[in-house]
């Protein structure tokens, strides 16, 4: 594949400014990233590989979102432009405007039957509902096994007092008597017998 043109450095250095701002408000994926990172270089596939130090397959697998590339693999990636794996928090706005997203394409469609989308949505928190009432009902199957487990826990620790308890119980062995020895020290003779 032939190099890419590179972009003027101002283009680059705002396109760079947008990514690290997406990155800084949790709005980067992976694919994006990496992808965005490569434009900027002005790289092919193969060249980015080759400056980051990972196979061409990696970086392709992670542009088309099929990757799972290591911890360590995309902190040398994203090195070069000042970035590192971290953990951020998830936002709800965009899990719940995901669900929606369906129902805005709709809606911007000029023939948009309004009573659809409303009925849509309701489904939707039906459909919400509904998952929310059997996480309840399995929370409350938790619970229930759980205090099963902890009364056989208790009637387990009390069995154990009692084996305990009897050990300590075990009939006393009276102690041995012993015969006193015969003092051997002076042994007497006894007469001999003479006829």
């Amino acid at each position: 594949m032939s190099k890419k043109k590179p972009m003027d450095k101002t283009e680059a250095r705002e396109r760079r400014n947008r990514m690290l701002e997406s990155a800084a408000a949790a709005r980067l994926s992976l694919n994006e990233g990496v992808r965005e990172m490569r434009a900027i270089a002005g790289m092919t596939q193969e060249e980015f590989a080759r400056h980051r130090g990972v196979s061409a397959r990696v970086i392709k697998a992670i542009e088309l979102g099929q990757g799972n590339p290591t911890v360590a693999t995309m902190n040398r990636i994203g090195r070069f432009f000042g970035l590192e794996v971290a953990f951020v928090p998830i936002r709800r706005e965009l899990q719940a405007e995901e669900h929606l997203q369906p129902a805005k394409e709709r809606m911007q469609n000029d023939d948009v039957d309004v009573s659809e989308a409303i009925r849509r949505v309701l489904e939707m928190r039906e459909d919400l509902g509904a998952r929310l009432h059997k996480l309840g009902e399995m929370a409350a199957d938790l619970d229930m096994q759980l205090d099963r487990i902890r009364e056989q826990h208790d009637a387990f620790n009390e069995r154990q007092k009692k084996l305990a308890g009897l050990a300590d119980l075990s009939p006393v062995k009276p102690p041995v008597k012993r015969r006193a020895k015969k003092d051997t020290a002076s042994p007497t003779k006894k007469p001999s017998r003479s006829t």
